[in-house]
């Protein structure tokens, strides 16, 4: 899988793993996976429906949020994300096609918990080796964060 970083201790994100490479997750302590694609992706060795169930098989919590590339993101299925990682057990494995939604997602839900402004976790995501190379994604990223900054 390309693009892997570890985000945090609760937290790795990834491009498309391999069907084998899910079922190494458990040997390496991931407790539940998400995966940010939409059916049909180009590059999927699995549906989600069938990722779904070989992570349950392998004894890991499943989520599926399908974000297309095509129709963009919207607040809410960041509001959504936000939401339900909370429950999920850590820690956890998040995954798109190539790993930029993933990233995003994971870093806009950590720079609201941590009060950092768009700006701010534009330049942690770089640090971490996040490439924040496609304009239109940098530029809802920054805005989402900013709008729901928490204040004080």
């Amino acid at each position: 899988m390309e693009n892997r970083i570890k985000v945090s201790d609760e937290i790795t994100t990834a491009g498309q793993p391999s069907e084998e490479e899910i079922k190494k997750l458990p040997q390496e302590g991931f407790k539940s996976v998400v995966n940010l694609c939409s059916s049909g992706e180009e590059g999927q060795p699995l549906s989600p429906e069938k990722e779904g169930n070989l992570v349950r098989e392998l004894g890991m919590k499943y989520l599926n949020i399908p974000i297309s590339t095509k129709e963009g993101i919207e607040p809410e299925q960041v509001d959504r994300f936000r939401r339900e990682i909370e429950f999920l057990p850590a820690p956890v494995f998040v995954h798109c096609s190539k790993g930029k939604r993933a990233g995003a997602f994971t870093m806009m839900c950590m720079a609201i918990k941590e009060g950092m402004t768009g700006e701010e976790a534009i330049q942690k995501a770089m640090s971490l080796g996040f490439a924040c190379d496609v304009p239109q994604l940098k530029d809802f990223f920054k805005k989402y964060i900013d709008q729901h900054k928490k204040v004080g």
